[in-house]
């Protein structure tokens, strides 16, 4: 069967132009492996520095219950159509890639990324002590429930705190990248009229 391979896709036959769709079922597993692995090492500085201070089953409970929320937030959210519509803006995914990459040597790195969690960790404390006093007498009752609750609060606080640093950091990015990108679509133009202007 002879046609043309420079014809539009609507003129192609149907087997021809026949697109393969990624498995819908699958993305959802992937997402949630991905974004369990991000929040992990993300996590793991505060994880260690919270089991340093406090070793109760109670206080860990909190902190694993908390990563677990964002874990399924971020999938949640780049399982929605709204996300891939975002995400493929130009410089948009590239910047996301840094940033998180970023944030993973951080927490790798460890000095820096437990002297930034340390900083958000004291912030997060005091803002849920004010919320949540554990030292009143109905919560000292409640014992090992409240002050599990009270790490769990902490650990969401802190990781909004923590995702409000990174998001100003891509930010950053972003223009940086936008900015890059149109010096070198000037340089480019430039060179292009140059090469013109030759005889």
């Amino acid at each position: 069967m002879n046609f043309n391979p420079y014809s539009s896709p609507q003129s192609l036959p149907t087997e021809t132009a026949t697109l393969v769709e990624p498995d819908s079922q699958s993305r959802p597993l992937r997402a949630l492996g991905r974004w369990t692995l991000i929040c992990g090492i993300s996590a793991a500085p505060s994880f260690f520095w919270g089991c340093a201070l406090h070793s109760e089953f109670g206080h860990i409970l909190g902190m694993i219950c908390g990563i677990v929320v964002f874990i399924l937030v971020y999938t949640a959210v780049e399982c929605t159509h709204y996300y891939h519509q975002i995400i493929t803006r130009p410089h948009l995914h590239r910047t996301v890639l840094i940033g998180y990459g970023t944030r993973i040597l951080i927490s790798v790195i460890f000095p820096i990324g437990l002297a930034i969690d340390v900083i958000t960790g004291m912030l997060s404390v005091a803002l849920v002590g004010n919320i949540w006093p554990t030292d009143s007498a109905e919560l000292s009752e409640m014992g090992s429930a409240a002050s599990a609750f009270s790490v769990f609060l902490t650990t969401l606080v802190q990781g909004v705190l923590l995702n409000i640093v990174l998001f100003c950091y891509m930010v950053c990015v972003y223009a940086l990248l936008t900015i890059l990108s149109r010096i070198r679509e000037r340089l480019h133009d430039r060179k292009s009229r140059s090469v013109t202007a030759l005889p």
